[in-house]
């Protein structure tokens, strides 16, 4: 019995401090709806065999770094600048604007990498 009061003490002792991290607004439903599709264009691209690794790797580095409400709440804002020139039906347009946000390093373009450029003569 001994044993738990400590620990009891201990968590009770915790408890305001995290209370303190809780935001004080509850996230309305759009901003819910946007964490979702956020977090969900992060999975995909980081279960993506498609998606190179050190783009992976931003992107988790940016989810570890940063709350969700932060990333979504900045592609929101990206988004809401670039009305009509992001296709918003378009995963990988989505994944590009996330990818800028979170700092992530983008797939260079085929034209861009030697190998796909002409060869003369």
């Amino acid at each position: 019995m001994r044993m738990i009061l400590p620990f009891a003490a201990a968590v009770l002792l915790a408890a305001p401090a995290v209370a303190a991290d809780t935001p004080a607004e509850k996230p309305t439903q759009a901003q819910l709806k946007s964490a979702q599709e956020t977090l969900s264009f992060i999975v995909s691209a980081i279960n993506s065999k498609d998606v190179p690794v050190e783009m992976k790797n931003g992107l988790f580095g940016c989810l570890y770094e940063n709350s969700l409400s932060k990333i979504s709440t900045a592609r929101d804002a990206v988004l809401a600048k670039n009305k009509g020139k992001v296709d918003l039906k378009n995963p990988t347009e989505q994944l590009v604007v996330i990818a800028e946000i979170c700092g992530a390093p983008l797939p260079k373009a085929a034209a861009d990498t030697p190998a796909a450029k002409p060869k003369g003569r």
